[in-house]
């Protein structure tokens, strides 16, 4: 019998900004048109196991048209140890019905229904998408997948056995992939072009042209050799700034200068074959993904082990039971017979002892599906539904293959340790038998971020049980509240939940996936700033720490704290399509600081202020220097003059001007109309738009030439234009209009800084048109000035002259005392990028966007302007998923307390290609001290001899490590020095805290019990020590 029930659709008038606004980060990585196609798509879920949930929470968060589920099966006791929609009163129930109201309620916008007939071909006649999640017959997955693979319907199937999991990709006879990768067109500006049958192009050589043999790209903009312009050609590689393009230029004309490259991407083809073509022969290499290649050798086996595991439950009408031997072996037997039946001619006559060994060892918990395992392939399958229905993105062809063996106890287990106990955790149970279970529920971990991430960790504990013991615990903390943007990727939280506290939301969430879950939430910042709250005693009652952060700081601190308590940390982030986790293991691996990233690469100042030759670099300036130039720091400097005594006296000199500069605008010449306002932004656009360019191409010509001859417009460089103000064009007066609304607000002209309703909305516009051409602006008048234009100058320089000391002196005689100007404190604004309802992105995208028609360069949309400049990290809740299952994975092997370096794995993947890397973590770096000591950055030398002096903490490191002191530091200040005869005499009787407090002229926190001391030593023989371990100072007990 068939139960549908349909959520209320929001209205189809609903504004493109709302939608940008919810899902803009979904938006950053899909775009606007494969967002469009996958949210118009149908997909039919067959499977409401662990996995089914998983996969179902994916693709309605990311907002499929329509999601039909299908699994006819009672909720058991086991399923709570991965299906997060059951609770202990849906046993007994529909799987699928039982699902029902808790995926309805994830994404209003998609239509969900529950249709537990037969699967007929007249059923799935209607999809997009046909998905098997659960562990379906091979008979009824070869006929499903045959009817969809003739009919044009995208066919995934996938499993989970235990800690293995498989799946099988067929989008069709002939797929088309729009965007194979999901990256931004690579382009280069053009130095030179050669002449000749093989022509080489050399692009300028502070970018690398990053572009791959057979690429096609498309030249524009050429001077001189204009034949090129327009044509797509395809490239052959000749260095990182050189390609051979297949075009004989011998007739063209002389190159000149100029020129831009774009790589053209063209669609990709693809071919599936259906799954009938795999069950009757082996399963070539080309057509397997595998995660982990230390297990290559195991990658011509999994089929059959996959399949054995599927004619074992045909067989038998159950999977293996739990722990069983009978039935490991029974399926390895199955293994082999599969084997055997299409071994081809040379091949061994059997599969080998090793693989027969995994195959049972994996057999034994095949019966249970883990959380961690479930939220791995959850991610990998939505991430495949989405390339189905986008055509973006190359799709998995056709199998992936899994296992993390390394996560079992070291213990053999038995079917006595694994036997179901009817308990919510049995098929974690199975899986690691019970002793390991009663070790997860009495775990104590801190998590640290409640976004996207941390929801996804929130979950999988909860499914695990950990922190559900008696002794087990969950702390998390994140001081962010929820907004709108968070809904379609961090699933614990709903629209009501918008403004509240994602920690102590994310908390109520989980405690209601499994009420025994004993967690506090906190919303406390992690930092130096409250180490009184996150103290020695609360880290060192910790089992663990899972960061789930955003920011490298943050990451850095949270590094150095578990360092210092030598706990475990897992670590993880995302980007789009791409995902990393590292395991960080005390004394067995390297820190998350021993190996950062390099900072990202400053934009030089030429480029922002003179010559910008892409979108960001205008997005930028539009951000930096126009928005939080007038909106935010001209408030903020005007407020310092008005409300902080002697705010000018503490200025250095090149600081003077400008500030002296931003007070006469803000209080001498400030608007005091809404009109004054327009008339503002109208001189702005003037200034910004028509004089400084025309003061740019006074200064550089058009056929201006450096000291070397060559053109100076050329390469990077693109010559400007200057603008006409025309109160008819659209972008012109949208950068009037938003500017206008900024400075009324900032100057107190208006009470709100959001948009006011239409009707009066338009009534400005008109107000604007005809206002604004009525504003008399300067007129230009060219200047000598310095512009800078090398590259390699990242901050401009400030100058201070004796000319503007008299300009200075002479805007202060005129400025009302502080005390006179209290009325005329500004209001500043704070950015908001993901608030629709105020001007911040409509101005930073107007004024960059006429910046751009400056220089020639494709202005972007609102959207695009949005994620640029508010520096939108690309996010989708496929990828967040499946590096959290991996994340788990290593909090697995964490807890058996044996486990070796090979045993772990750090993971990269990008769901988009896909690619799966995972590597051995790297072991932490050996130093030594002397000849007898080595340590590495999990080793410290602790002093604990109490409030003790300074004499005695030499005579210490003297007596138990041979070292001579020279030096005593601590942080910044110096408090003892042997050459600094005099104060080293005095200072060595004195108890240590106390030449601190008198040396920083700062008292210790009462709460503080220890100090980080920094000794310069050398050895009993006067040789130096370069060397050696952190050296903590413990005052108090």
């Amino acid at each position: 019998m068939s139960v549908e029930a349909v959520k209320h659709q929001t209205n189809s008038h609903e504004s493109d900004q709302s939608f940008e606004n919810e899902f803009s980060r979904l938006l950053a990585t899909l775009g606007k048109e494969a967002l469009q196609r996958l949210q118009a798509s149908k997909v039919l879920l067959a499977g409401l196991n662990g996995l089914g949930a998983e996969i179902a929470k994916n693709i309605v968060l990311m907002g499929v048209a329509s999601l039909t589920v299908h699994d006819p099966a009672p909720v058991a006791i086991a399923d709570l140890s991965s299906q997060f929609f059951f609770t202990e009163a849906d046993v007994g129930k529909n799987r699928a019905e039982a699902s029902f109201s808790k995926i309805l309620e994830l994404n209003e916008r998609v239509k969900v229904s529950v249709n537990n007939e037969a699967l007929t071909e007249d059923m799935l006649k209607d999809f997009t998408v046909v998905v098997l999640a659960d562990n379906h017959s091979r008979q009824e997955m070869l006929r499903i997948n045959k009817f969809c693979h003739e009919n044009g319907i995208a066919f995934i199937a996938g499993g989970v056995f235990g800690l293995f999991g498989w799946v099988f990709n067929d989008l069709g006879p002939e797929f088309v992939c729009i965007d194979p990768n999901g990256e931004a067109p690579k382009d280069a500006f053009v130095e030179s072009i050669t002449k000749g049958e093989k022509s080489i192009i050399t692009v300028v050589d502070s970018k690398r042209h990053d572009l791959e043999d057979g690429d096609v790209i498309r030249i524009e903009e050429v001077q001189g050799m204009t034949e090129l312009n327009g044509r797509e050609l395809r490239v052959q590689v000749t260095g990182p700034y050189t390609l051979a393009i297949s075009e004989d230029t011998s007739s063209f004309g002389d190159y000149v200068k100029g020129g831009h490259i774009v790589q053209v991407k063209r669609p990709v083809s693809f071919t599936f074959k259906p799954l009938s073509e795999y069950f009757s022969k082996p399963v070539v290499f080309e057509d397997i993904l595998i995660a982990d290649y230390s297990k290559f050798d195991r990658m011509s086996t999994y089929q059959f082990f996959t399949q054995a595991i599927l004619a074992f439950q045909e067989a038998n009408q159950r999977l293996p039971a739990p722990g069983s031997q009978a039935d490991a072996e029974e399926v390895a037997k199955i293994a082999n017979t599969l084997y055997q039946e299409v071994r081809q001619e040379g091949e061994p006559e059997s599969l080998d002892e090793s693989t027969t060994n995994w195959m049972k060892l994996l057999a034994k918990g095949a019966s249970g599906i883990t959380s961690p395992m479930a939220t791995i392939f959850g991610g990998i399958i939505g991430q495949e539904i989405i390339k189905a229905t986008s055509s973006k993105y190359s799709p998995l062809k056709q199998w992936l293959f899994f296992d993390s063996e390394e996560c079992l106890p070291s213990k053999e287990l038995t079917e006595e340790d694994c036997k179901p106990r009817q308990t919510r955790y049995d098929a974690q149970i199975a899986v690691f038998g019970n002793e390991y279970n009663e070790k997860i529920l009495n775990l104590n971990y801190f998590l640290v971020g409640a976004g996207a991430i941390g929801c996804e960790v929130l979950k999988c504990w909860a499914m695990m049980g950990l922190g559900c013991g008696p002794k087990g615990k969950v702390d998390v903390t994140d001081m962010d509240t929820i907004e709108i943007s968070n809904l379609n990727r961090q699933f614990l939280y709903r629209p009501h939940d918008v403004s509240c506290l994602k920690s102590e939301v994310s908390a109520r969430a989980v405690k209601k996936m499994n009420p025994a879950m004993n967690i506090e939430s906190w919303t406390v910042r992690v930092g130096p700033e409250t180490e009184s709250t996150y103290t020695e005693e609360f880290f060192g009652r910790l089992d663990g720490v899972c960061n789930a952060l955003d920011n490298v700081q943050a990451r850095m601190y949270m590094d150095s704290r578990c360092v210092f308590a030598r706990k475990s940390l897992l670590e993880s982030g995302t980007q789009g399509t791409k995902g990393n986790t590292q395991v960080i293991v005390p004394h067995l691996t390297e820190s998350y600081a021993s190996s950062v990233d390099p900072p990202a690469t400053e934009t030089p100042v030429c480029l922002l202020h003179s010559f910008p030759n892409n979108i960001q670099h205008c997005l930028q300036w539009s951000r930096e220097l126009l928005f939080e130039g007038f909106f935010i720091q001209e408030p903020e400097v005007t407020n310092n003059y008005i409300s902080q005594p002697g705010f000018l006296d503490s200025l250095t000199p090149t600081k003077k001007t400008p500030t002296v500069t931003t007070l006469q605008n803000t209080i001498l010449s400030r608007p005091k109309t809404f009109e004054d306002c327009i008339a503002w932004a109208r001189i702005l656009f003037e200034d910004k738009y028509v004089c400084q360019i025309q003061q740019l191409l006074h200064t550089f010509p058009l056929d201006y030439t450096d000291k070397h001859g060559a053109p100076f417009w050329s390469g990077a460089k693109r010559p400007p234009t200057p603008l006409k103000f025309n109160p008819e064009d659209p972008h012109h007066i949208n950068f009037i209009l938003s500017a206008t609304y900024l400075k009324a607000y900032t100057c107190g002209l208006l009470d709100s800084e959001f948009k006011p309703s239409p009707a009066e909305l338009q009534e400005k516009v008109e107000l604007i048109k005809s206002y604004a051409p009525t504003v008399t602006v300067p007129e230009f008048v060219p200047k000598e000035v310095k512009i800078i234009t090398d590259e390699s100058v990242t901050k401009k320089e400030e100058e201070y002259t004796d000319e503007d000391e008299i300009r200075c002196q002479k805007i202060l005689s005129e400025l009302p005392t502080p005390e006179a100007a209290q009325s005329l404190k500004m209001n500043v604004i704070v950015f908001d990028k993901d608030d629709d309802k105020n001007f911040h992105i409509d101005f930073i995208a107007a004024a960059a966007n006429l910046r751009a028609t400056n220089y020639a360069i494709t202005p972007v949309s609102r959207l695009e302007a949005k994620i640029i400049a508010g520096k939108i990290i690309p996010a989708i809740v496929t990828t967040t998923a499946s590096i959290v299952g991996f994340v788990n994975l290593e909090l697995y092997k964490l807890q058996c307390g044996n486990k070796k370096l090979e045993d772990y794995r750090n993971t990269f993947i990008n769901l988009g290609l896909p690619v799966f890397q995972q590597s051995e973590p790297i072991k932490p770096k050996e130093f030594e001290y002397s000849k007898t000591h080595k340590f590495t950055l999990w080793d410290r030398i602790d002093i604990r001899l109490g409030d003790c002096t300074i004499q005695e903490v030499i005579d210490y490191f003297e007596k138990e490590h041979q070292l001579s002191v020279d030096m005593i530091g601590v942080g910044s200040s110096l408090i003892y020095a042997g050459w600094m005869m005099s104060k080293a005499k005095e200072r060595l009787p004195k108890k240590l805290t106390t030449v601190v407090e008198e040396v920083t002229g700062q008292k210790l926190d009462p709460n503080q019990k220890f100090l980080m001391i920094d000794p310069t030593a050398s050895d009993l023989e006067g040789n130096d020590v370069d060397n050696l371990p952190a050296v903590c100072f413990w005052f108090k007990d």
